[in-house]
Order: structure tokens, then C-alpha cells, then sequence
């Protein structure tokens, strides 16, 4: 990129000499080179609105710093008369007559992840080779042009959901910017039929077929990939799913539960068994937002089994970043059937992107000043985090008095119209600062968010680490800072008492549903009313939703509570214009009477849900208190179980902890299911577990093909070198995993023989050491399971002198000719 070319084009822009600015982006795939151009964006429309009146001169300053420090140029500008004396680091060049940027950081800012995170500086990331191979295989080629994942790591996830089997599910942990939108991709096209995406946000799921339509290679794929919400006419693609050529929707739970039409179209091709598969994007959304503001996320336990009664093959993927034990536990209970047809690929990473500070105050004017401080001084985009919405209406109206106008709010009292405009606007670059509550985050589309400000302690290390992992989407250094005063901590832990109901209200609330009439019961099933009020008369309210659905919400909270802990079962969920209709089975006794040993079972659980929420929290305040001396994330190493240790620099330490970057990224054996062998594939074996291959050159390409169309689950090669010839000799029929030596060897150690059961094939070369030790290797730990044949391939029957044996004498299966595979 020419960013003198392109600071002449911007100067000539602040200073009326033109009536365009021209940015394009499509030019520049960079991820610094996107975020330079953003950044000239957001200073153009900054001046574009302060010239209407529509923002101060300070929002200017702000975006003036902004692209004047991430540039490192000097800029000239005779439109604005900026202060000699100004609070943003802007310094005019007597000399020159040019404005220049200094960082001017406050003395409690650690100076050099500040400018890290401006993107100043040249910086390079790590790249996750370390001897692995990242071969595709031809059908993902073909799918996707792609011959190469970006890491191991999202290798691995990818054919671990491609190896799902029928009526399975299978969660999935892969680093955010690793490349989870593949694994949609490459699923919804592995076979004929309909995947089902559920998204939480509008925008994630524009961005997702935007996405999907740039890779996959298919002449038809404007009949194929679509994306629904409110403003998109339906008929296109309940027609597409109606004449079996969709292949892939991305949808909001709330548009599939509530949305008749297309309850109705998948209804109708579930029946016909063409729903083929359910992916769950950002899986423990389920969990942290289903319980209270989207409750629709928990209308898709029932949903999903529903659709299982009449199509039993309907395969499951969970998808998330990061999963908390807690968070698994209760989507395990969700999603499968007592444990069972449950697979795990936990390729669980901390994020590379953050550098964390924490800011303590003496008081809270003195926090308020230095959040305003850190407000001009550090990077935008920037999100301010409260906890409630009266703290995000203040923080807005402070920054407003001090000539910092153009801020939005966002927070669960958002409506959903005033939502989609925020986004879209956000998203535009029309605003740089959102102060906002939990309820922002999730599935927004804006991948450049340069600092993530928290002005308030969350509740858990979860809670805290979602939202701070909106910044550095692109992969870049961000910042992630915590600005508090001694209060916080006793406010923050005063919110647990108002996250978990007390025994007597869940009692209460519980029987003023059961025991209404507007809750019959048919059978063994309860409909519970969950617009009831409570028989006592307190009010309850959450921080972050309308009051008005107050109690709607912690009636559905009390269901949810007693689901969690067994002592109901939820069969469906029905929508009812401004409510929510539970049909429940109860499996505790003791909730059919409102009597002391129902008080006693309630509070027993009530307990062990309130002791999590202790903890946890005290795993935040113990982080915050040893801020000094600890690594501040250390505190998602408890929280997150499979994680190796990773921060880029926090209080206690500038230099970066790399220690993840040395670990193989599958954190927990996959040993089942296998791979079943069909009869074509045992025909080849007879009685025996291995067969040797000796292809001619010009018979590989036969061979290569008869391989492919066996469906072999793994083709294993000990010389990378040779591994794209092979491959490009293969048809595309079905998905197998290309494994070197290496790999073999790092999942055979984790006990992870889902990726390479069935049938193998293993291709032989290099060294004759080389070749015996991999042959060893294979017959040690494959060729001994009863749920693996392996086919050795090789290109003469080598001779090992040292034991007086050939290649062929260590096999205990015949040398087949090409032929017999035809």
C-alpha cells in the first residue's frame, strides 16, 4: 500500500479540495492494510459529520490521532482549528506546517502494547507449521480451491465434523480466525441434502454467505447458499429447500422457531430426510444468552429432537471458540441422548491478539477521568463495557460533555430495529465508540476493534473473556483493559446474588406456573404459562432486560434452573405471540408439592449454583488483586481446562507467553466412534488386517483412483514432497484425511484413531530406516485394531539388510496387484 499516496488523497479530502474520497478495499486483502483503510474511512466520515453538526471537534481528534499514528505520517489540515494545547497527542510542525500524532500515553498505560496496538510498528505472527501437514484432500478441493488449512489445528476440527456419523454430535473448539466458517462449508457440500447454520446476529450471517459464495466452486450457488432475517424476501429460499437445492441457511433461532413458513419447509424436509445437518455457530451462546434475553437458543433442545423423531441421521455441530467444563456439561445434556453419540474435538486456543492492562482508581471521579483519558488516548474502534444500562446512558452522556458526541449505546433494552441500525452502522465505520452492555458482541461482523475497555468487573472469567474477545478479530494486536475503583469489586459481587433467584422465589415462582390454570396438564406433560406472575409480591428485574419482561424471563430462568439439575425434562418450547410456552415432563417428585422437602431439594441445587458463581467470581477478584505479581490469564486457565498457557503481555510481564505454540492443538483423545468397514472394503482382506500394493508409474493413477472410490478414511505419507502428486491423481468422492509421519504419530499418542479408522492407505518413501521405522510404527499401533485395514503401498520391495528381511516379509497380508482393487 502507498500511504503517502493515499495521505495526499485524505488531505486534500479534510480540506475541501475535492468532494470524493475513494477508498478501495477490495485491493488490499491485508488485515493491516484493511485496518489503514478503515481508519482513513472513519476520519472522513468523522469530518463529514462534524462539518453537519453532528458530532464535536473532539470526535475528529480522535480519528485525526487514530490515522496520524497507525500511518506514522503528517497530515496538512487548514479546516479545523485544533488547540495548540489538545488532549489527543496532535502536534503541528512549524517547519512543515503539518500535524503530526504523539502517543502522549498516561503514565499507567503500558506504553508499548499501546503502540502495538495502533499497528505503528512492522509485527509477525506465528505461523503453525512445526512439521505438520496441511494437505486438503481432493473433495475439499474441489469444494473450495483450498490444497492447504490454515493450521493443524483447523485441520483437525474440520474432518472432525466431516467424520461425524449419522445421529451423532460433535463439538467443536477452534481458535476464533482459525477458520470455523470451512467446517460449514465443507459439511453443507460433503453430500447431497440441507445444513442448517443457526447464527446469533444478522450480520454474522450475511457475512457467512458473503463468505461462502467468494470460496465454494459451484456454478449454482446463488440456488444453494442463502441467509434469512425480517428484511430478506423468504419466497426464494423456501422454494430452494422445497425443490432440494438449497444446501446451506444461515438463520437466527428466533426466525426458525417463530417464522411459521419455514418451521413449516424444514418440517417438510426433515420428513423427506433432506435436513442433513444443524450447525450451532458460537455454541455457548446457548447457554450464556438462552437463559435470559434469547430465549430461543433454548427452544432448540426440543426442536432438534423433534426433527430426530422422524429423521434419526440428522447429524449435530456445536462450534465456539472457547468452552468452559460447565458450558459442556449442560450442552452435552442438551444435545445428546443420555451422553451418548457425543464427540468431542477440543482444539481450545487463548487468544494471540490481546495485551491486557488494568487500571485501579483511587475513587470513581478518578475513574471516570482516566476512562476518559484512555478514551482520547488509546486505539479505536473501542467498546466500553458496563453492566448496566443506566452505567452505558452515563458514560454516553459524560464523553458528551466533554465534546465526544458521537457515541452509541447498545445494551438489552436495545429494540431489535434500533439493534440492526447500531450494527449496521458499526459496522460501516460510521461511529468508532460503543458503550454497551453484555448484550453487544456475539456474531458482529466488525473485525477491527482495537481496544476493548471494561469500566466494570464481570461477573466470571467467561463472561469477561467473551467480551473482550470482541477486539483483534483480524488477528492483530489488540487491547483489553479493565478500568476500576475499589467499589467494583463488592458492586461486581453483589451482582451474584442478583444472577442466582433465592430458594423462595424459585419455590414460589415455580408453583404459581405449575399450579395455575393457565397451565393444564395432558398425560405425563405439563404446559406451563411462563407469563405468570409469582404468588409473592416483590418485584424482580434483570439488569439488562425490559421490565416488562421480567417475569417472563426469570419464570423461564426458574425452568431452566430446574432442567439443568435433572428435575424436569423440557419437550418443546412453543411460541405464543408475547410468550413462551414450556411443555415439561417432571422427574422429581418433590416439585408436585409445595411442602418443606420441596424447599430442601430446590435449595440443595440452588446451592451448588450459587457456589459456581462464588468461585468464579473469586477467580476474577483473586486475578485483579495479584495483577502485579500473577499473569493475568491465568485466570482463564482455570476457567478453560484444555487451553495451554498463552498471553501477550498483561501487568505482570511484557514479553509474550508462547507456551501453546509447542503443544500438538488436539487437547483430548477422540478414540470413537470408528470408522464401520463396508463390505467392498473387507472383500480386498479376506481374513488378514493388511495388504501391500507395489503400483508400476503408470498404474498410480488407477490405484490412486480405486483408493478414492474404496473411500479410504486416511491416506498417511511419509514424504511431504510427494503427497500433491498423489493427490492430484485422486477423483473427489468422499473426504480423507492426509497425514505425514508426524501427524500419525502426535494422534496415534493422543489416542485419537476417529480421524484414521476404516480404511488407510500408507505410501511408503524416502529413506530405507525411514520406511521400516513408519512400517513398524503402522503395524504397532493401526494394524493391531480390528476396526482398521491398511493397504501399504510401496515402490519396491525394499530390503532391510540389518535384520535380512524384505518389506514384504514383515506384512502379514498378500502383495495384491492394482487390478484386484477394480
Amino acid at each position: 500500500m502507498d500511504k503517502l499516496k493515499l495521505n495526499a488523497a485524505v488531505e486534500l479530502y479534510i480540506n475541501n479540495n475535492t468532494n470524493e474520497l475513494t477508498l478501495d478495499f477490495e485491493l488490499h486483502q491485508g488485515a493491516k492494510e484493511r485496518f489503514i483503510l478503515h481508519s482513513a474511512k472513519r476520519l472522513k466520515n468523522s469530518y463529514d459529520l462534524f462539518k453537519l453538526n453532528l458530532c464535536g471537534l473532539n470526535d475528529v481528534l480522535i480519528s485525526l490521532r487514530d490515522y496520524l499514528l497507525t500511518l506514522q505520517v503528517q497530515i496538512h489540515i487548514d479546516t479545523l482549528d485544533i488547540p495548540e494545547e489538545n488532549d489527543f497527542g496532535l502536534v503541528k510542525d512549524l517547519q512543515t506546517g503539518k500535524y503530526f500524532a504523539s502517543y502522549q500515553f498516561p503514565k499507567y498505560v503500558n506504553h508499548s502494547f499501546a503502540e502495538k496496538a495502533f499497528l505503528s510498528e512492522e509485527f509477525s505472527t506465528q505461523v503453525d507449521f512445526r512439521g505438520h501437514n496441511l494437505h486438503t484432500d481432493p473433495l475439499i478441493v474441489k469444494i473450495t480451491g483450498f490444497h492447504q488449512f490454515k493450521s493443524i489445528a483447523q485441520k483437525l476440527a474440520v474432518y472432525g465434523a466431516l467424520n461425524t456419523p449419522n445421529g451423532y454430535t460433535t463439538l467443536v473448539s477452534l481458535p476464533t480466525g482459525g477458520g470455523k466458517s470451512l467446517i460449514t462449508q465443507t459439511l453443507a457440500y460433503q453430500k447431497e441434502g440441507l445444513t442448517i447454520v443457526i447464527v446469533p446476529t444478522v450480520s454474522l450471517a450475511i457475512d457467512q454467505v458473503r463468505v461462502a459464495k467468494g470460496i465454494i466452486k459451484s456454478s449454482r450457488i446463488d440456488d444453494e447458499v442463502f441467509s434469512y432475517n425480517s428484511g430478506v424476501d423468504p419466497k426464494p429460499i423456501l422454494k430452494a429447500i422445497r425443490n432440494k437445492t438449497a444446501k446451506m441457511l444461515f438463520i437466527s433461532p428466533e426466525a426458525l422457531i417463530n417464522n411459521t413458513e419455514f418451521v413449516d419447509v424444514i418440517k417438510e424436509a426433515n420428513s423427506k430426510r433432506y435436513l442433513k445437518n444443524i450447525v450451532i455457530d458460537e455454541a455457548h451462546i446457548v447457554i450464556d444468552w438462552g437463559a435470559s434475553f434469547r430465549i430461543d437458543y433454548q427452544c432448540l433442545e426440543s426442536w432438534r429432537k423433534k426433527l430426530l423423531l422422524s429423521n434419526p441421521n440428522i447429524r449435530t455441530i456445536l462450534l465456539s471458540a472457547t468452552f468452559e467444563q460447565r458450558c459442556i456439561s449442560i450442552l452435552k445434556d442438551f444435545f445428546s441422548s443420555d451422553g451418548k453419540k457425543w464427540i468431542e474435538i477440543r482444539c481450545d486456543s487463548l487468544r494471540h491478539e490481546p495485551r491486557y492492562m488494568l487500571v485501579k482508581s483511587k475513587s470513581y471521579s478518578d475513574k471516570k477521568r482516566k476512562m476518559l483519558d484512555l478514551v482520547r488516548k488509546m486505539p479505536h474502534p473501542m467498546i466500553i463495557y458496563v453492566a448496566r444500562p443506566d452505567d452505558a446512558g452515563e458514560i454516553a452522556e459524560y464523553l458528551h460533555l466533554n465534546d465526544i458526541k458521537n457515541v452509541k449505546t447498545f445494551t438489552g433494552l436495545t429494540t431489535g430495529t434500533r439493534r440492526k441500525e447500531l450494527i449496521d452502522a458499526w459496522v460501516d465505520d460510521q461511529f468508532d465508540i460503543m458503550v454497551a452492555t453484555s448484550a453487544f458482541g456475539v456474531g458482529v461482523d466488525k473485525s477491527d476493534v482495537r481496544t476493548v475497555l471494561h469500566t466494570y468487573i464481570p461477573q466470571n472469567p467467561n463472561a469477561y473473556y467473551q467480551e473482550l474477545g470482541r477486539g483483534g478479530r483480524d488477528r492483530l494486536p489488540c487491547l483489553s483493559i479493565m478500568c476500576i475503583y475499589p467499589d467494583d469489586l463488592s458492586i461486581a459481587f453483589g451482582r451474584i446474588s442478583k444472577k442466582v433467584m433465592t430458594t423462595e422465589k424459585i419455590v414460589g415462582r415455580w408453583n404459581s406456573m405449575y399450579n395455575s390454570d393457565c397451565s393444564p396438564r395432558k398425560g405425563k406433560l405439563n404446559y406451563i404459562d411462563t407469563s405468570i406472575r409469582p404468588i409473592y409480591s416483590s418485584i424482580d428485574a434483570f439488569d439488562d432486560t425490559p421490565t416488562s419482561d421480567a417475569d417472563m424471563n426469570w419464570n423461564i430462568y426458574v425452568l431452566l434452573f430446574l432442567r439443568r439439575f435433572g428435575l424436569i425434562k423440557i419437550h418443546e418450547v412453543i411460541p405464543q405471540s408475547t410468550k413462551y410456552i414450556f411443555v415439561i415432563e417432571i422427574s422429581e417428585d418433590a416439585l408436585r408439592m409445595n411442602d418443606d422437602h420441596q424447599t430442601e431439594v430446590i435449595d440443595s441445587f440452588r446451592s451448588i449454583e450459587l457456589k459456581y458463581y462464588q468461585e468464579s467470581f473469586q477467580t476474577m477478584q483473586t486475578a485483579i488483586k495479584r495483577s502485579e505479581s500473577y499473569c493475568w490469564s491465568e485466570m482463564f486457565y482455570e476457567t478453560y481446562d484444555k487451553v495451554s498457557e498463552y498471553c501477550a503481555g498483561c501487568n505482570s510481564h511484557n514479553a509474550p507467553n508462547e507456551s501453546d505454540f509447542v503443544d500438538f492443538p488436539l487437547k483430548i483423545p477422540v478414540d470413537y466412534p470408528f470408522m464401520e468397514l463396508a463390505q467392498d472394503q473387507m472383500a480386498l482382506f479376506s481374513s488378514t488386517r493388511e495388504i501391500i500394493i507395489i503400483p508400476s508409474e503408470k498404474e498410480r493413477s488407477v490405484l490412486l483412483n480405486e483408493l478414492s472410490r474404496l473411500r479410504i478414511s486416511a491416506f498417511i505419507s511419509s514424504n511431504e514432497n510427494n503427497i500433491d502428486v498423489w493427490m492430484n491423481g485422486m477423483e473427489a468422492i468422499s473426504n480423507f484425511i492426509v497425514l505425514n509421519a508426524k501427524d500419525l504419530r502426535e494422534l496415534v499418542k493422543k489416542k485419537s484413531y476417529y480421524f484414521f479408522s476404516g480404511l488407510i492407505a500408507v505410501k511408503y518413501s524416502g529413506s530405507t530406516k525411514d520406511i521400516y521405522d513408519l512400517l513398524k510404527f503402522v503395524q504397532s499401533n493401526l494394524s493391531t485394531h480390528s476396526e482398521i485395514k491398511v493397504v501399504h503401498i510401496i515402490d519396491e520391495n525394499i530390503y532391510f539388510d540389518w535384520i535380512n528381511k524384505a518389506f514384504v516379509d514383515l506384512v502379514n497380508g498378500p502383495v495384491i496387484p492394482v487390478r484386484a482393487l477394480i
